[in-house]
């Protein structure tokens, strides 16, 4: 039986998740250039007015690897290619930037699908170049995540760290789309054979492997379950904690979805007020020719 998704956009849903809960280890982790300093501004107005928000935006220290001084990190979490509109986004996105921080962006594209698609430089002006860094995330670096943090996971599980219990959810966020099922069966075992998880890191690696769940398995039965298995093993504060999260998170679209059709109803009326002023500013102008002319025929009567 095909089932109704839970989770609008699990995506970014999972992703934001792991931003805005474990920041510096998710650098680390997607290996980033540069030392993670802190988080900075994410909503940008943009010149026709609307306010958007980038995905990931915090302050990096040079590494003196790859980074020799400091920057801004722009993090997108791509599912889709990037085009030219997205690049001028991302743009958009550096301006606002340099002017919270005073300091050179640097644009990184976070994605499982490969990059040669994508547009990677967008020339503003004849000086100016919005460029985009794409990390390697494709099926060889999935595969080699997935091998390190079974391993630690299987023969190691009393030594596991955060950044390496995170991988779990950066696995199944970038699987390959067609074995995503499969790995996000190996991570739910893998999950369930982590033992005494912090409450913070077992909220977020259940957050995301759910999300997941929500977005690759159309099957009624094979989603019930997966859950079965995962809530088994998921403490029942965590679960009540992630519910809410979505419940909050679905009336939040729904509000933002009823202020999309205010404005564009807004806008309308606007335009109709706007056509309205102008007709009458039309009829006010031929009334004053009518009356100039009116009153030229008065002044030619009263001269016979």
């Amino acid at each position: 039986m095909i089932r109704k998704r839970r989770i609008n956009n699990p995506f970014d849903f999972a992703f934001g998740i792991m931003y805005n809960e474990y920041a510096k280890e998710l650098h680390e982790e997607l290996e980033i250039p540069g030392i993670f300093r802190r988080k900075s501004n994410v909503k940008v107005r943009r010149k026709n007015g609307k306010v958007l928000e980038m995905d990931a935006s915090y302050v990096v220290d040079p590494d003196f690897k790859e980074l020799f001084e400091s920057a801004v990190v722009n993090l997108e979490h791509q599912s889709t290619l990037v085009d030219d509109s997205k690049i001028i986004i991302i743009g958009d996105y550096n301006i606002q930037q340099i002017s919270d921080e005073r300091l050179p962006p640097l644009n990184v594209i976070a994605s499982h699908l490969n990059e040669e698609k994508s547009v990677k430089e967008y020339k503003r002006t004849p000086t100016y170049s919005t460029k985009l860094m794409f990390l390697d995330l494709g099926p060889q670096n999935n595969q080699k995540r997935l091998s390190n943090v079974s391993n630690i996971i299987n023969y190691h599980e009393e030594s596991i760290t955060i950044n390496n219990a995170l991988n779990l959810g950066i696995i199944v966020l970038f699987a390959p789309r067609d074995n995503a099922r499969a790995i996000t069966r190996q991570v739910v075992s893998l999950y369930k054979k982590i033992k005494n998880k912090p409450k913070k890191l077992e909220y977020v690696l259940y957050s995301v492997i759910t999300a997941m769940i929500d977005a690759y398995f159309d099957d009624e039965d094979e989603f019930q379950e997966l859950m079965e298995m995962i809530n088994n093993e998921t403490e029942d504060e965590v679960i009540g904690k992630f519910e809410t999260e979505i419940i909050s998170e679905n009336k939040i679209r729904e509000l933002k979805q009823e202020l999309e059709v205010f404005a564009s109803e807004n806008e309308q009326v606007v335009s109709e007020n706007s056509q309205l002023r102008s007709e009458n500013e039309q009829v006010v102008s031929e009334n004053s020719i009518l009356k100039a002319e009116i009153q030229e025929l008065k002044n030619q009567l009263n001269n016979k």
